[in-house]
This record gives structure tokens, C-alpha cells and sequence, in this order.
């Protein structure tokens, strides 16, 4: 049995979360996009106490309200395009908001983060010359120019 594949119905909801969630029946990336949202909330939702205490735990996670406030340690991991692209404001909002407790990243990610911190980061084309943009002092990361 397959979903219909059908996008957002606007006027039963605009909430961002009714958005999200019928991107799971969108389609293409869209599917992905709505797969990994749905992961985030299970891991955002699990606490120690969904797993029964067994023999042989640790005696000090036995006490059910000690379980009930051991919440999933959620490791985020990008590279360094994921700041060149605009998800620098997506990463730092997720941040702010507690809402990931690891950060992993690249030496791109570090020097991609601080050159962002001095610089604009514009829209171009994928098909703008590199040797041309170059010798104006420009560089180009795909369709971005640096």
C-alpha cells in the first residue's frame, strides 16, 4: 500500500508543522525532508523512561522520574557548504533554541562560519566564470559568490 503523492492542501492548514509533515507524500526531496523531520521528533520525544529498567542497569536510573528527565543527546552534523548556503541562520536558531546538544562540523564549517562573520555571501549562477569572477576578487562556491 503507497501514499498518494499530493502536495500541501494550504487552506486546511498553513502551520509549519501541518507544511512539514505532508511533505512526507510531496515527493522527491521532499519525501526525505519530511522523513528526517519525523526522526527529529522521535528523538526529541524519547526519554530513558520508553525503555523498561532491566536487571543488570544502573541502579540510579531505576526511579521512574529519573528515567522520565534523561532525554536523547542529539548530535548535529554539517559540512561546511550547509554555512555557504544559508543554513548558517537554521544551525544557529537550532542552537539558541536547545534544540541539539553536539555539534560536529569540518575546518570548512569553522572557516566558512567566520568568513560569513565579515562578509555577505550573494547569489550567482552556476555558469559565471570562475576565471572572470576571479580576477575581479570575486570567488564563487556553486551559484554563491564569497
Amino acid at each position: 500500500d503507497h501514499p498518494i503523492c499530493k502536495g500541501h492542501e494550504f487552506q486546511t492548514s498553513n502551520s509549519i508543522d501541518s507544511i512539514m509533515t505532508s511533505m512526507l507524500n510531496t515527493g522527491f526531496q521532499a519525501t526525505n525532508v519530511g522523513k528526517a523531520i519525523e526522526e527529529i521528533r522521535r528523538m526529541r520525544k524519547w526519554r530513558l523512561s520508553d525503555v523498561p529498567w532491566k536487571e543488570g542497569d544502573d541502579e540510579a536510573l531505576k526511579d521512574p522520574a529519573v528515567r522520565k528527565n534523561i532525554r536523547a543527546r542529539i548530535f548535529f552534523a554539517y559540512t561546511s557548504n550547509q554555512i555557504s548556503c544559508g543554513q548558517r541562520e537554521v544551525i544557529k536558531f537550532l542552537v539558541q533554541h536547545k534544540m541539539v546538544d553536539v555539534i560536529v562540523t569540518t575546518a570548512g564549517g569553522i572557516e566558512e562560519d567566520i568568513i560569513k562573520c565579515f562578509e555577505h555571501t550573494y547569489m550567482g549562477d552556476f555558469k559565471l566564470s570562475g576565471k572572470e569572477l576571479r580576477k575581479k576578487g570575486i570567488n564563487r562556491i556553486g551559484n554563491l559568490l564569497v
